[in-house]
């Protein structure tokens, strides 16, 4: 597999995100400012990594583009898409449903890396 660029984590983000906004859209009725909230926070979640830690050599992959990472970006992605799932129609929704979007960016960005020829370091 070639090496990602942002526009490719991009891509996946985004479908990812239609895919979890979906969701969104059968269990809670969700509202526009979801949908722009949430596609910017996983627009943003999808490039942090490389925000953090910018591709200066093909070894530019430190602790935001590991496996550890990949794990705790996923738990607290679950941990906050359980917490907007759980209230209907709390008062933190948009905030909680941004941050799961952004974490689920980050998340789809370090699947595609461990796709790629370099994967993602321990």
């Amino acid at each position: 597999m070639p090496d990602m660029n942002r526009r490719a984590h991009l891509i996946f983000g985004v479908i990812l995100f239609l895919a979890y906004f979906g969701t969104a859209l059968v269990m809670h009725k969700a509202t526009g400012a979801l949908f722009i909230g949430g596609m910017i926070a996983g627009a943003a979640g999808s490039v942090f990594p490389d925000f953090i830690e910018p591709a200066t050599s093909s070894r530019h992959r430190g602790i935001f583009h590991s496996r550890r990472a990949l794990k705790v970006a996923g738990i607290l992605f679950l941990l906050t898409a359980v917490l907007f799932f759980l209230p209907p129609g709390s008062p933190r929704s948009l905030l909680l449903f941004c941050s799961s979007c952004f974490l689920l960016g980050w998340v789809a960005h370090l699947l595609a890396d461990s796709l790629s020829r370099a994967g993602l370091p321990a």
